[in-house]
């Protein structure tokens, strides 16, 4: 570990006349010079007094206020440049009791910095005790300051810290070692079993060294297997700020073109992958649509059809009457219908009213869409009176407004299901066979907050054809209803509903709230409910219950089976979980097996 007299005679050094002129003018105004020791006098390395130094660091923002910050910085380390570890841990903890501002957190961060080149170890375990945000701010500052005396036994301790500690710890690290990293130091971290992240750390300090002399350098170097993927966009974002800060045509052709090929080399299935690449992708088209528009028309590549979708649709966000009017000048080309309809569906995006009020200037084709997307975006706004009266107005048009009513209630019911519900039953925009195909997905919405409504709107707007009814009555609309409300646990609610269920349906409505009874754990309500029932009805709830019971609470069907309110339940069940098609034996024990043969042996024939 470097002594301190080297570590102050290098910030002197480096501080020069123009700090020490500060510390005259308002630093020293605070310490009792004449009974400091001097540098000479005390080896202040031994120092263990904890008198507090006569510091007033509620004045430090005024002083600041009077110099720039990294002059106050290195008056401050000139001025405690004899003080011991504990009387500037002391002067820390003051800071903490100041009202919080961003002078205190500079001061606090100077302060840190300098325990740390006293005693790293002790300063970390101060630091420690503070809050979880101090200490993400201040515990890198301490690492960084160890790594510059002893950057192995800095990586010791950063590698016993939890996940996210340890990754901050071990950047600050690798940032302060000077490149490049010794052999020595990576043969540690492979031993700690931290060399992945330490690598991708190098990588990442070598990228932001790179911006600043060749970003298409730091742009391939992130593409190296030592960068996370996590990390990859952050980092390509800083890459291309930098690259496009004054671009020129062959840097700007350069840029796309490498874009272009990572792109086509990612995997297709990786979800967070196309995400990332478009969000750079929207970065880089932002700076020049137009001209990351041309270089794609103009390159010959398997992305180019991909690549001019999103152009097309960063472009429509960004200007889209300058994007039409530059798509005109390829009508009749492969890409135009394309590039046309996606912008101006970004268009209906960002300026829904513009476009309804321009919808001539559109392909009728097109209309229809863009009059659901305007709609839809007006309720996101919250300007859902205007998407009402903008239906009205599109259907008095003679406009499909079919999809815009789809649209508005996908996007209104998340807000209010009863005002999107009494709407759409008295609307005249759309026909009867539309409505109740949307009210078909609404109304069992609309159960979370009124089941009583969403039950009598289900059986009014619910599929009437009692074969239909019979051949699968668990997925009526009544039933979907009845079941919304006792999945979210209403079951007061949903045996309420019970007294008018038709008689097509009630062991259907049983079953609904018995496999959501099932669900929360309370066989014994499961075993209540049932036996409300009688004869073939019980027998065939409790079978009904059967696969999710095995399947959710297997220990819980095997432990109650026996206190079913009738043989024929039993054996019911006995005879599903028995059943080789399904393989349910495959999960039980001989002792499980041999009580259910023995409950359906009375139903063998020889």
């Amino acid at each position: 570990m470097k002594s301190r007299p080297f570590f102050w005679g290098s910030i002197c050094g480096v501080g020069g006349g123009a700090a020490l002129g500060l510390i005259g003018l308002f630093l020293f105004a605070f310490i009792a010079s004449d009974d400091s020791p001097s540098l000479d006098e005390t080896d202040t390395s031994e120092t263990t007094s904890a008198d507090p130094l006569p510091l007033d660091v509620s004045k430090f923002p005024e002083d600041l206020a009077k110099t720039s910050l990294p002059l106050f910085k290195q008056a401050l380390i000139y001025s405690l440049r004899t003080a011991s570890f504990d009387q500037i841990l002391e002067l820390f903890n003051q800071t903490l009791s100041q009202p919080s501002s961003y002078y205190h957190q500079y001061t606090q961060r100077a302060l840190i910095e300098i325990l740390a080149s006293i005693d790293p170890i002790a300063t970390l375990n101060a630091v420690w005790f503070l809050s979880y945000s101090l200490r993400l701010e201040l515990v890198p500052i301490t690492y960084s300051e160890w790594a510059s005396q002893d950057p192995e036994e800095a990586l010791k301790s950063a590698a016993q810290q939890s996940i996210h500690m340890r990754r901050l710890a071990i950047r600050a690290i690798v940032s302060s070692i000077q490149a490049p990293v010794s052999s020595d130091f990576l043969e540690l971290s492979e031993s700690l079993a931290v060399d992945g992240l330490v690598n991708e750390i190098i990588a990442e300090v070598a990228t932001k060294d790179l911006m600043q002399t060749s970003p298409k350098a730091a742009f391939d170097l992130v593409f190296s297997d030592n960068v996370d993927d996590v990390r990859q966009e952050s980092l390509l974002s800083e890459v291309i700020e930098k690259w496009m800060l004054d671009p020129d045509d062959e840097d700007f052709s350069i840029l796309f073109n490498s874009f272009r090929d990572e792109y086509a080399q990612m995997d297709g299935t990786n979800s967070r992958a196309k995400l990332m690449f478009f969000n750079l992708l929207d970065q880089i088209v932002q700076v020049d649509p137009h001209r990351i528009w041309q270089l794609n028309l103009s390159t010959e590549s398997d992305l180019q059809s991909r690549l001019n979708f999103y152009i097309s649709m960063v472009w429509g966000r960004l200007d889209p009457q300058a994007a039409l009017q530059a798509i005109a000048e390829i009508e009749g080309s492969e890409y135009y219908e394309e590039s046309y309809q996606r912008v101006w569906r970004e268009w209906a995006a960002v300026e829904p009213i513009y476009v309804l009020q321009n919808l001539q200037q559109v392909q009728p084709e097109l209309r229809a869409d863009l009059i659901a997307t305007a709609v839809m975006n007006l309720v996101r706004q919250d300007n859902v009176d205007q998407a009402l009266s903008s239906i009205d107005q599109m259907h008095d048009q003679g406009e499909n407004v079919a999809r815009a009513v789809r649209f508005l209630v996908n996007a209104w019911v998340e807000r209010d299901a009863a005002a999107t519900t009494d709407w759409l039953v008295t609307t005249d925009t759309i026909n009867d066979t539309l409505r109740k195909d949307i009210l078909d997905g609404l109304i069992p919405v609309l159960a979370n907050t009124d089941p009583q409504r969403a039950y009598q709107l289900a059986v009014k707007y619910g599929d009437s054809d009692m074969l239909e009814r019979m051949f699968d009555p668990r997925f009526t609309l009544e039933m979907r209803v009845l079941d919304s409300i006792a999945k979210r646990g209403d079951f007061e609610g949903a045996k309420e509903l019970l007294q008018t269920v038709d008689g097509s349906l009630i062991v259907a409505a049983y079953s609904t709230i018995g496999v959501s009874l099932i669900m929360y754990g309370k066989i014994n309500e499961v075993l209540a409910l049932g036996e409300q029932l009688s004869g073939a009805d019980q027998t065939e709830y409790f079978e009904s219950l059967t696969i999710r019971w095995i399947q959710w609470r297997p220990d819980e069907l095997f432990e109650y089976i026996g206190s079913l309110p009738t043989l024929e339940s039993q054996q019911a069940i006995a005879l599903i979980l028995l059943d080789e098609r399904f393989g349910y034996q495959d999960e039980m024990s001989e002792d499980e097996i041999s009580y259910l043969e023995f409950l359906v042996s009375d139903l063998e024939t020889p």
